[in-house]
């Protein structure tokens, strides 16, 4: 009898994955848990989502010190990807018309034609803090929440902020 997730995915053997930048792709390999139960054939971030994500991650998390490393960011965005295939439809819609937001309207605030990714690292931050104040602050809100959550659930960045994997407690005696 042919079950509901074979009806609904007639290809099993199609890769849910559609951008994986190839040095990540070893790296993630051993650290995923597969479960019988994920979901397959599912679309993650598109060819023109990738990179958008990707300049928003360098502009969001650059310090005084400079933009993240690319491996970091390759990282976050085949992390995204990989979370938007698990989180369906309606998760990465939402995500989708976010990121739409930031990349058309935050360059207009800042008297550049977009796209945000092809802006200066330095333009991009100026165009972000002015759509946070804007009436479209929620587009950048929902895209940053989900950035924060997968960027600082890396044991690197994580330190980089003082968390120590704990929660509040007192430290043991």
């Amino acid at each position: 009898m042919e079950s509901r997730r074979d009806r609904l995915n007639p290809r099993p053997n199609l890769t849910p994955i559609l951008y994986t930048p190839p040095r990540v792709t070893e790296a993630l390999a051993h650290d995923r848990v597969e479960v019988e139960d994920r979901v397959l054939g599912g679309v993650g971030l598109t060819r023109r989502m990738a990179p958008a994500t990707r300049a928003l991650a360098e502009t969001l998390f650059t310090t005084e010190a400079g933009p993240p490393d690319a491996e970091r960011l390759e990282w976050l965005v085949a992390d995204m990807d990989h979370l938007f295939v698990q989180a369906g439809r309606r998760a990465r819609f939402v995500y989708r018309l976010c990121l739409l937001a930031i990349s058309l309207i935050s360059p207009l605030l800042v008297w550049r034609l977009p796209p945000f990714r092809r802006l200066s690292r330095e333009t991009r931050t100026r165009a972000l803090e002015r759509m946070e104040r804007s009436f479209l602050g929620l587009a950048v809100f929902g895209a940053k929440a989900i950035l924060c959550i997968i960027w600082y659930e890396h044991p690197g960045p994580a330190a980089d902020i003082g968390f120590d994997g704990r929660c509040l407690q007192d430290p043991p005696a």
